[in-house]
């Protein structure tokens, strides 16, 4: 289903606030406005350190005005992405009766099997909270399946198999608090790593198993990804500020000068015959500290391996139980960390997977591997239209099972 009218999606992570305006047009997301607002450290760990002081940030940002984009947009609603935190996903399936007289499939019966899968899970986890319903195909009678809502469609029974996504109930209040804090209403929470799946599904370079590595700026998170559908995610506690802060402790520099430095130079294997300081501080007796590329890679690469360290140990535990030849399949990185210069070169001989790439979203306007999960969202909610909040679902073409 194509949408014309723009929806906001928001993502609120441990450094930033990031928007995305735009919406989805046969397969492909059209942006009309993205940003990225830096504010320090929004989150320690699970909590907002200070909550007033986000929702004003988010407030501040939620009447979009671009003269000379001649684009003038006021958030009143939006998706609202939330992190994996305890993620289970369920595999169900339901079946309800048909309630009309001429047993043709309406907006009810659709809202009623929702509601017995709701319901169907509600007392699965006493710290977790259901998230959203993925729908992955309607039986009809007859064996006759249906990927959408087959509204309209005669059978006296309507069989739903779908995936069910639960969070950490504390993480989803609090994130949800923040954006109604700023008024804007919450129109559906998508789990992030789901997203980003979603819109990696849609590119072609993308195979259909990996293992996907979102590098935030304080934390990362790992998600196994079968068959283009998410299966479980886990997150680690070291993103790129990690890096960040080692240069600039070690060079004793700002913050904003150490990451400038960072990204231009990354992991530098060039071989020079001059040699020139890539950093000079003055020290307290008058004489100039000069840093060198050899300062700098050592830094780095000293950071990565506590990352890849963190990460084939996250992977281990992801996998517990299931083949270990898994731990084979290629890996995606994406993320705001993932364009440091030379990581996938310096993560792939340190790691199992059989290939290591760095996927940039293909979207106009928004080829940021930061807005991966902003871009992804837009396409969920096109995708898998959320039943109780639409008056109209989507009319799925039936079509004869084979199996």
């Amino acid at each position: 289903m194509s949408s014309d009218k723009p929806c906001a999606a928001i993502e609120i992570t441990n450094k930033a606030i990031k928007i995305v305006v735009g919406h989805e047009i046969n397969g492909k997301v059209y942006v009309v406005y993205s940003l990225i607002k830096n504010l320090g450290t929004v989150r320690n760990g699970k909590a907002f350190i200070d909550p007033q002081n986000t929702i004003s940030n988010l407030e501040a940002i939620k009447s979009i005005k671009d003269e000379s984009a001649k684009i003038q947009i006021n958030v009143v609603e939006a998706l609202v992405s939330i992190p994996p935190e305890n993620l289970m996903i369920y595999e169900t399936h339901q079946v309800t009766t048909v309630l009309s007289e001429e047993s043709k499939v309406a907006n009810i019966d659709i809202r009623n099997i929702y509601t017995l899968i709701r319901k169907g899970h509600l007392g699965l986890s006493t710290t977790n909270q259901f998230v959203d319903i993925i729908p992955d195909r309607y039986i009809l009678d007859q064996g006759r399946t249906s990927l959408n809502p087959p509204i309209g469609e005669t059978t006296n029974t309507l069989t739903l198999y779908a995936r069910v996504h639960t969070i950490d109930r504390s993480t989803i209040e609090g994130f949800n608090e923040i954006v109604s804090g700023a008024g804007i209403y919450v129109k559906r929470n998508v789990v992030a790593p789901f997203a980003a799946c979603e819109l990696l599904s849609t590119m072609e370079e993308v195979p259909q198993d990996y293992i996907l590595v979102d590098i935030g700026a304080k934390q990362s998170t790992v998600s196994l990804v079968g068959r283009k559908q998410l299966h479980s995610s886990a997150i680690i506690n070291w993103g790129g500020d990690n890096i960040t802060h080692r240069i600039q402790e070690k060079f004793s520099i700002r913050e904003n000068q150490a990451e400038k430095i960072k990204m231009m130079y990354g992991i530098d294997k060039r071989e020079t015959n001059f040699r020139a300081p890539v950093c000079i501080t003055h020290e307290e007796d008058g004489t100039d500290k000069k840093y060198y590329i050899d300062d700098l890679n050592a830094l780095t690469k000293g950071e990565l391996d506590v990352f890849i360290s963190k990460l084939n140990e996250t992977i281990n535990n992801l996998l517990n139980g299931i083949n270990p030849i898994y731990k084979q399949l290629p890996m995606i990185l994406i993320g705001g960390g993932s364009l440091l210069k030379g990581l996938k070169e310096y993560i792939l001989p340190k790691v199992q997977s059989q290939s290591v790439d760095v996927i940039i979203p293909k979207v106009m306007g928004a080829r940021n591997p930061a807005l991966f999960n902003c871009l992804g969202m837009l396409l969920v909610q096109s995708k898998y239209q959320p039943v109780f909040d639409e008056n109209h679902p989507k009319v799925g073409q039936v079509t004869r099972n084979t199996k």
